[in-house]
């Protein structure tokens, strides 16, 4: 059905969101006290680089500072809170095995993309990424789509799909002119004119409807 399949990291494959609200709810009460965000507000920071929200939730600080800040906070809370979404290594394992081409797009930075793969040990399941500090435009542009789909020698867009669990992954695929595909345990909803090619609602059934 599809030649090449492309992942979102936080959010599709990797359940991070506690771990974002513990980060955060660290580094209100002693670099913006008095600001209580809502919850749906901090879970909005899965999908932007985190430099872009660091500037926007603390404007008036050392950005490196706080990125630092941030690093530190949610390296440790990362190990305690992260996980993968049910599935998802076996989805993984399986795509390799049936020689699917299929890679991840993620506004990570590499380090921690490299982090969340050892911690979870799926270094060796996934060919190919693409993260935020190797492209010149950041999602939703289609860049790191487009940097894939030349890496795997796939030119027919219509045979792209990628999957994603919000609208930042609904416009990168847009962009690029490829398919998307949304994972219904999102937590950030799409706007109504979002057009879905293909709703996921566990990898098992993914692995069916795509193989």
């Amino acid at each position: 059905m599809y030649d090449l399949i492309l992942f979102d990291l936080d959010g599709t494959l990797l359940d991070s969101d506690q771990m974002i609200i513990e980060t955060f709810k660290e580094l209100y009460p002693i670099y913006r006290p008095n600001y209580n965000p809502s919850i749906e507000h901090i879970l909005s920071f899965s999908g932007p680089q985190i430099t872009e929200t660091l500037k926007k939730e603390f404007p008036d600080l050392d950005q490196e500072m706080m990125l630092n800040e941030f690093r530190e906070r949610s390296t440790r809370n990362y190990d305690k809170y992260s996980k993968l979404y049910p599935g998802v290594e076996e989805m993984l394992k399986t795509l390799c095995k049936k020689n699917v081409k299929f890679g991840v797009v993620t506004n990570k930075h590499r380090y921690a993309t490299n982090y969340t793969y050892n911690l979870f040990n799926i270094n060796d399941l996934i060919p190919f990424t693409i993260c935020a500090d190797e492209v010149k435009n950041l999602k939703p542009a289609g860049d790191g789509i487009l940097q894939c789909m030349k890496h795997f020698g796939v030119n027919d867009k219509e045979k792209v799909l990628y999957v994603g669990d919000g609208q930042i992954d609904y416009l990168t695929a847009k962009n690029a002119g490829v398919k998307f595909g949304y994972v219904d345990w999102s937590t950030r909803k799409l706007d109504q004119d979002a057009k879905v090619d293909l709703r996921i609602q566990n990898y098992q059934q993914f692995l069916e409807e795509i193989l």
